[in-house]
């Protein structure tokens, strides 16, 4: 039940999107964790509270390192997928509200983001053992 095995073609970009995406997000992390560059001010246009901005700093930690153990890469993917595609409808309705204030990158980058965690978790979904 292996994720990826040896010489089956998905090794190297697995493990190139593993990086991108354990890097990327532990930057995300580090930055809601410490309330830096625009995140307090991201939280509080949301309006639920900077409990919020913690939580999902933690979950993004959490990913990070389930993303670098093998056999819980597809897990950290699809907590991904999940955190950051719920991030990007956030955004998304922030953008539309107050296009003057939010710039459309707000929206782009959490989509493509969204996009590579799930291609990453599509690649390194278990798979039944054969019978």
């Amino acid at each position: 039940m292996a994720p990826s095995t040896p010489g089956n073609g998905r090794t190297i970009p697995i493990w190139i999107l593993r990086s991108v995406l354990g890097l990327i997000f532990l930057a995300i992390a580090a930055t809601k964790l410490t309330g830096t560059t625009g995140t307090v001010e991201f939280f509080a246009a949301i309006g639920w509270g900077q409990w919020f901005r913690y939580f999902g700093g933690l979950l993004d930690l959490a990913a990070v390192i389930l993303l670098f153990v093998p056999r819980r890469t597809f897990h950290g993917a699809a907590l991904l997928t999940c955190t950051v595609g719920f991030g990007t409808v956030l955004s998304f309705n922030l953008w539309r509200n107050d296009p003057a204030t939010w710039s459309s990158g707000i929206v782009s980058v959490p989509f493509v983001l969204t996009l590579l965690a799930a291609l990453l978790a599509r690649l390194t979904r278990p798979r039944p053992a054969a019978a």
